[in-house]
């Protein structure tokens, strides 16, 4: 239940008991004054940064104290812009919090199995979540409304990340593996997929991908204990690219325009 600061350096300056269970996520506030962390022990809390002080736990509704859902907190991410916070949990919900507020704002029950990850987009209007039901939901929170439903993953979902650039493109990945490219524009199946030396992007689980902030590469980690680099094909670039097993490099097919490969293996 630890949440340490480290410096670039990776010198470890603090140190913050903030939890009595495992901590699942961290993010913070647009000014970076606040950050919130969500927790095995069933608790969202915000806390100061400056003073590595709690300010406060969000109480859920109809719950004992000290617990903001009834299980696991699986997720927890802050608002791009306001004093908005969203959680995910394995109790099948998902719920937004105003960290002022006595209780949370709303709770959604838009999926029939834990929710994994909550992602709001950068424009701040609509809130993603993949959960074990295999499903990734699009809410609309001004309208308070799902608005789109995004099948294709064999297995649960497991991380998804908005484009930097591109509004309405993000990716996906999931316990099977598999890493996939969606368009809010078209949301029966994904436009896209990335493939290593299987049938799919990893081996195992799909833990985590982000983009590079220009939107050109994209990055994935995974319980096979590899992180890969993906990117779009060249124009004119072949469909394979040679292997080159000296270099420890691999480089799969593409589909929909991207090509993958990684360097090193990254494992721990």
């Amino acid at each position: 239940g630890l949440v340490k600061y480290w410096q670039v350096t990776l010198n470890n300056v603090k140190e913050v008991q903030a939890h009595g269970g495992a901590v699942r996520a961290i993010s913070f506030c647009p000014t970076d004054t606040f950050f919130c962390t969500g927790s095995d022990d069933g608790a969202v809390k915000v806390w100061d940064f400056e003073r590595g002080a709690l300010v406060r736990l969000m109480p859920g509704a109809g719950l004992e104290v000290g617990k903001s859902h009834r299980w696991d907190v699986k997720h927890c991410e802050w608002h791009p812009t306001n004093a908005l916070l969203a959680s995910a949990s394995k109790d099948g919900s998902t719920k937004l919090w105003d960290p002022r507020a006595p209780r949370e704002a709303a709770t959604l029950h838009q999926h029939k199995g834990p929710v994994n990850k909550v992602r709001w987009h950068p424009g701040g209007g609509h809130l993603l979540s993949a959960s074990k039901d295999q499903l990734i939901k699009l809410f609309d929170i001004r309208a308070m409304r799902e608005v789109a439903a995004f099948k294709g993953h064999r297995r649960e979902g497991s991380c998804i990340s908005w484009h930097p650039i591109h509004p309405e493109l993000f990716v996906s990945g999931c316990h099977a593996g598999e890493i996939h490219f969606w368009s809010t524009m078209h949301t029966g199946t994904p436009i896209g997929s990335c493939y290593g030396r299987a049938n799919t992007a990893h081996d195992s689980a799909v833990w985590g991908v982000e983009w590079h902030p220009l939107g050109h590469l994209l990055a994935s980690f995974s319980q096979d204990m590899y992180t890969k680099f993906w990117c779009r094909a060249r124009p004119g670039e072949p469909r394979k690219r040679e292997r080159d097993d000296e270099e420890g490099e691999e480089t799969g097919d593409k589909l929909g325009g991207y090509q993958g490969g990684y360097h090193g293996g990254g494992r721990g």
